[in-house]
């Protein structure tokens, strides 16, 4: 009996070391369980960074931004994917796509004053715009548009 109490102390023992270990291997290291994510922090020139974006364009030609769950569905990167995929495959691809979101929005009361969509790429600058600057830089990318059927 004592013996296999030894032997679980050793293996918990073992375990905790495994775990430990990425502890000693200094900051730049990244492993499991102590991620610093540093593929996201290092080895970039900039912090410019790509944004697909469907924007509901209103009558007062005032933009924003179409919500996922008319996009795709609620999930935010499938709908941020979906437009990705969308532009990858080429302007048919994406005016297809427009359409048929465009027809979502056509349906739905709350963006009764939209007019056309427009799919765009955006740039910003991810350090500046999560330190309140969320201008773009430059001038989006127009890769589709479409009108909202009926108006």
């Amino acid at each position: 009996m004592a013996r296999e109490g030894h032997r679980a102390w050793l293996v918990s023992a073992g375990v905790l070391a495994l775990v430990a270990f990425p502890l000693t291997q200094g900051p730049r290291y990244d492993s499991f369980p102590w991620s610093s994510f540093p593929m996201f922090a290092h080895g970039r020139a900039d912090a410019i960074t790509s944004v697909d974006q469907l924007l509901a364009v209103s009558r007062d030609k005032s933009r924003r931004p179409v919500p996922p769950r008319l996009v795709a569905n609620d999930e935010v990167l499938q709908a941020a994917a979906t437009l990705r995929i969308a532009i990858r495959r080429g302007r048919k691809t994406a005016v297809a796509l427009c359409r048929q979101v465009a027809a979502r929005v056509a349906e739905d009361p709350e963006w009764a004053d939209v007019v056309r969509l427009e799919l765009v790429t955006v740039k910003f600058d991810a350090l500046r715009y999560f330190a309140g600057d969320t201008a773009p830089e430059g001038k989006p990318k127009l890769r589709a548009r479409c009108k909202v059927p009926g108006r």
